[in-house]
């Protein structure tokens, strides 16, 4: 049943030919797509209330969304980051002792803390495996 509090978007059917396949205006289907990325809204029940699939409605939220590309080709609603590592800062993060792995076998935690060789932990690992 379709909800009571779903707010009613005019002249969403532009053309509806006898072979059933209807346009849609654009200005309508933006209208949807603002009023479906509202907190609290169901998309299937706004759908509903417009007598369209909500496949349909979720195809235009992916095309008219906030995530939607725009004209040129970009994604206007989110920007990369520029990020950067260096040599002093990995070998920051590889010599903390608040850093560990931690191996659940057997019942019981192996924690290994700092520096870890990876060869030395690959042959570790290999062992408990056999034991396994």
């Amino acid at each position: 049943m379709a909800d009571k509090n779903v707010e009613i978007v005019e002249g969403l059917v532009v053309r509806a030919p006898a072979n059933g396949r209807r346009t849609y205006s654009e200005t309508a289907k933006r209208a949807l797509v603002q009023i479906s990325l509202r907190p609290g809204v169901s998309v299937a029940g706004l759908a509903l209330a417009h007598g369209i699939n909500a496949n349909l409605l979720r195809r235009w939220i992916t095309q008219y969304g906030p995530e939607a590309k725009s004209d040129n080709g970009t994604n206007s609603g989110a920007s990369l980051l520029p990020v950067s590592t260096s040599a002093a800062a990995t070998s920051r993060v590889a010599a903390s002792t608040d850093c560990y792995i931690e191996i659940g076998f057997m019942g019981t935690t192996i924690r290994v803390r700092g520096a870890v060789d990876i060869r030395a932990l690959s042959v570790v690992l290999d062992c408990l495996a056999q034991r396994a």
